[in-house]
């Protein structure tokens, strides 16, 4: 006995390593190619987006697989031919190893063109690099449980979803390994050699696994009947298997939706990605294993948090990084945990497991395509975070509805349920009114008050009583009343946008691709006399413009800003024309300051971005009024830059703009000591201006700054201008030079110069590489 009990002990250990390892792996490649491939594309959160997508799909191709290939041979059939994907694995991964030094990591000869499609050449490096043994990965886990429930490996032949749990906490563990232990410790290359040497663990593990099952007489043992759901379901109706698909996929809508909305404003980077990826994965483990999952608390906490989210939406970047990361984690956790929740709830008898992870992972990857392609088609901007939740407000009614045990049939249910709802009811117009999206007249504020109070104390009374006969004889027509009002006010919230009615704003134009959402505002004074146009990308303002002067440069570019004194004071100014090179063009303000026969060249990926600056829609005409002429270069600045190195047509710009932030993202290949030394071979000579514009509101990018200096012996002046007036914002900007252009008297007066003691860029300075950058030390408080 004692030896049977140590042959199942192994046995089962064998397989819970093995899908441990598969899942642990199969995440922190995502992270470890997502980080390789920002500089490639742009360096935009669109490109998370974009393998987040992949992965799902490549999920699906590994999940269709387990589920054909379980479905369509016996089990020791099923071993051997997993066997021989595995051997083919394997053999790929030792030639890429052999060909690029990296088992995962493609070689430069793989860099994209500057202008190429971003999504196909993603999703081509992709499949090159990784495509194979995700696909294996992907596989293992539905595969293996599917095995272990037909092995018999305990006395009662204990359920599989265990390992589904464990699955997923492998791909926590694998998410937060990476940001915290793998990024900050090691460089790319050795992260994707450590990663090979865990696939061989896996590999191992996987193998003895599949031996195993080609030996054993499952084939021959009974199916196993039990039903695995709580709820005792026994069959497969057509309305579980669409809650399968449609549960799943708003999860994902959730999950991407959140991480646009982290990443476009504060930078796309592994820790911003990690932490929306783990709520998602941590809500799998919670509701498939073990009774955490309690809808007396669970929906309470969605209506909550989504008021928040609501609240946080109309208050932009007012509100602290903190506090927005915690509020979208906050509802990201409530809406994944309801529809994993509810779909742990209706999970099939172990017979349709293959089946189930299939629609399962069918709806994540519905989920990721809609979201990185459909939703960048259809919507001017980013409006699939609304639509997130609404759906899943709508999903959770039919299933209430759908379910007779559930609260919303129940006359008496916990008084959570009721105070959960009257939070969305009685909170959400106040904030709404506070922030002037709506409006309470003075005549109604006391019968509104007095009503909500009312309210209050009839739900708490229903809640405890069941209320009257009439209430009775239905017993969920109050819960009806309270969920109707609640996602009546929240369809309406959704609807709004920020700013919809401030009389002192009117929307021009917006747009959405690839690169994120742009718009063209109408600004007016308190007066209603005078107004300006206003560029923003995502919630950031990249230009101002007046109707009234239109050569006058505005927004950071002002004359007593640091790019304003990079140009007006630079030596090469007072000797002929000057050749001016700018990384992000914006409105193309920067031109307000050429000459005639100076030459400005902008470099500007978003070809949204070039269209409205050329004056599309008559807004801005900062390019066409300049007296230089003006080259407009498509595509990534740096990867345009070191093309042009390679065929020797280097700038000799006098002066070089760094300014390419998607809203407040930090495009970090643009920061990095190889950029630098890419950007210092393009000047004239020594007395030529590097300008890099670090104003931002998360994060403190002075540091990085100060390390590049140091690490090229760069003299740094950092010039801050908080001059808000007119059509003019607060800047920061720090100018980087080897000659004298620095020490002109105009910019020794606006700013200071930066002096660093050499040690410290060991010890203090976070100095940027292409293999190492850490955004998360910088994020401000």
């Amino acid at each position: 006995m004692s030896r049977l009990f140590n042959l199942k002990f192994w046995r089962r250990a064998i397989f819970g390593i093995a899908i441990f390892t598969s899942a642990f792996l199969l995440f922190q490649v995502q992270l470890l190619l997502g980080k390789f491939l920002l500089p490639w594309f742009g360096g935009t959160s669109a490109i998370w987006a974009t393998c987040l997508l992949f992965f799902q799909v490549l999920l699906l191709g590994g999940y269709v697989y387990a589920h054909q290939i379980a479905s369509a041979f016996r089990p020791s059939l099923q071993g051997r031919a997993h066997l021989v994907f595995l051997a083919f694995t394997s053999f790929w991964l030792v030639a890429a190893w052999y060909f690029w030094n990296s088992p995962v990591l493609p070689d430069t000869s793989w860099k994209p063109a500057p202008g190429a499609a971003p999504i196909l050449g993603i999703v081509e490096l992709l499949f090159i690099s990784v495509g194979l043994p995700f696909l294996l990965l992907s596989a293992t886990g539905p595969l293996l449980q599917s095995w272990y429930a037909h092995l018999d490996l305990s006395e009662h032949n204990k359920p599989p979803y265990f390992l589904y749990a464990l699955s997923n906490a492998g791909s926590v563990l694998g998410l937060l390994s990476y940001p915290f232990l793998l990024e900050p410790t090691f460089r790319l290359k050795i992260q994707s050699w450590i990663w090979g040497g865990g696939f061989a663990v896996f590999a191992l593990s996987c193998a003895v696994c599949a031996w195993q099952v080609h030996r054993s007489r499952a084939e021959k043992a009974q199916r196993i009947e039990e039903d695995l759901s709580p709820i005792g379901a026994a069959s497969e109706t057509p309305v579980r298997r669409w809650l399968w698909f449609l549960l799943p996929m708003s999860a994902s809508v959730m999950l991407l939706a959140t991480t646009n909305l982290l990443t476009q404003d504060v930078a796309p980077i592994p820790l911003l990605w990690v932490l929306p990826l783990c709520v998602y994965l941590l809500s799998f483990v919670l509701t498939f294993h073990g009774p955490w999952y309690r809808r007396a608390i669970f929906h309470p906490l969605f209506v909550i948090t989504v008021a928040l989210a609501v609240i946080s939406l109309f208050r932009g970047t007012e509100m602290r990084v903190t506090s927005q990361v915690v509020i979208y984690l906050s509802a990201l956790f409530a809406v994944c945990m309801v529809c994993h929740g509810e779909l742990a709830r209706i999970k099939p008898p172990a017979r349709h497991l293959t089946s189930f992870y299939l629609l399962l992972s069918a709806g994540g990857a519905a989920g990721g395509i809609f979201v990185a392609i459909i939703a960048p088609t259809i919507f001017p901007t980013f409006w699939e975070y609304q639509l997130g939740l609404w759906a899943t407000a709508v999903l959770l009614m039919i299933v209430l509805f759908l379910d007779r045990s559930s609260w919303l049939h129940n006359s008496k249910p916990d008084l959570l349920i009721p105070v959960g709802f009257l939070t969305l009811v009685l909170v959400l117009p106040k904030y709404l009114a506070h922030a002037r999206l709506i409006a309470i007249p003075p005549s109604l504020r006391l019968a509104y008050n007095i009503g909500l109070g009312v309210m209050i104390c009839v739900c708490v009374w229903l809640a405890f009583t069941g209320g009257p006969n009439w209430a009775r004889s239905r017993k969920f027509r109050w819960s009806e009343v309270t969920l109707g009002l609640g996602f009546v006010l929240l369809s309406a919230a959704l609807c709004l946008q920020p700013g919809g009615q401030d009389p002192h704003l009117h929307r021009l134009h917006r747009e959405r691709n690839f690169y994120g959402a742009v718009a063209v505002y109408e600004v007016w004074d308190e007066a209603m006399l005078n107004s300006f146009y206003e560029f923003l990308h995502g919630r950031i303002t990249h230009g101002n413009q007046s109707k009234r002067d239109r050569k006058m440069p505005g927004s950071y570019y002002g004359e007593g800003s640091g790019a304003g004194l990079a140009v007006l004071t630079n030596p090469r100014r007072n000797i002929g024309p000057m050749r001016v090179g700018a990384i992000g063009l914006g409105i193309g303000t920067l031109a307000a300051y050429s000459r005639p026969g100076d030459v400005f060249r902008f470099y500007e990926i978003n070809p949204a971005v070039i269209r409205i600056a050329k004056g599309e829609g008559g807004y801005f005409t900062y390019l066409s009024d300049a007296a230089a002429r003006i080259e407009i270069v498509l595509g990534d600045a740096r990867l345009s830059l070191e093309e042009e190195a390679a065929r020797h047509d280097f700038q000799n710009f006098d002066v070089l703009l760094v300014d390419a932030f998607n809203g407040d993202a930090i495009p970090v290949h643009l920061l990095t000591r190889e950029a630098m030394r890419l950007y210092l071979s393009h000047l004239r000579g020594p007395d030529s201006v590097i300008v890099v514009h670090t104003t931002n509101l998360f994060v403190n990018l002075a540091p990085v700054v100060a390390a590049l200096a140091e690490t090229y012996a760069l003299k740094a002046t950092l010039i801050r201008s908080a001059e808000r007036t007119g059509i003019l914002q607060p800047s920061v900007f720090i100018l980087l030079s080897r000659g004298a252009s620095l020490e002109a008297p105009e910019i020794r007066k606006a700013g200071y110069q930066i002096r660093l003691e050499g040690p410290r860029i060991k010890n203090e300075l976070p100095l940027w590489t292409d293999d190492y950058s850490n955004v998360a030390t910088l994020l401000a408080r």
